[in-house]
């Protein structure tokens, strides 16, 4: 069955340095949820439901800020990557890959991957995951 995939904008605008330790380790691990079966004679719908958009966003607003402390790459002032979640249907991030990187440092794309990684996302009814592309515009 074909997944939804939401695209949800993000502009950070921030100056500083990184924390010491990695960002992501100053936020809670998501914590699983039941996955909810899909019945579609009990639900009333024919396929299984992924996130909504709102569902989404709160999930990834709740983690984006955070992601400011990954500090800034020397000599950029701005930079446009795209990251691609999978959500695992109990609400935990399977995986995040960044598609396009905007030539950012490795260290810097693998920081902001580690903290999306920590986005505690509702359960859902699709069973294999629902994919979420994520684009994460930031400018210094």
């Amino acid at each position: 069955m074909p997944s939804l995939v939401l695209l949800l904008p993000l502009l950070a605008r921030a100056a500083g340095t990184p924390a010491a330790g990695s960002p992501a380790d100053t936020l809670p691990d998501p914590r699983p949820e039941p996955c909810p079966v899909f019945d579609p004679e009990w639900s009333g719908h024919e396929t299984p439901e992924g996130l909504s958009y709102e569902q989404v966003r709160t999930a990834l607003d709740g983690v984006i800020q955070t992601a400011l402390a990954c500090g800034r790459p020397p000599g950029r002032a701005s930079l446009g990557l795209t990251y691609e979640l999978m959500v695992g249907c109990d609400g935990v991030v399977q995986s995040v890959e960044c598609t396009d990187t905007d030539d950012a440092p490795a260290d810097y794309v693998s920081c902001v991957a580690e903290v999306l990684k920590k986005a505690d996302f509702d359960a859902h009814e699709q069973a294999d995951g629902m994919p979420v592309t994520y684009p994460v515009n930031v400018s210094w």
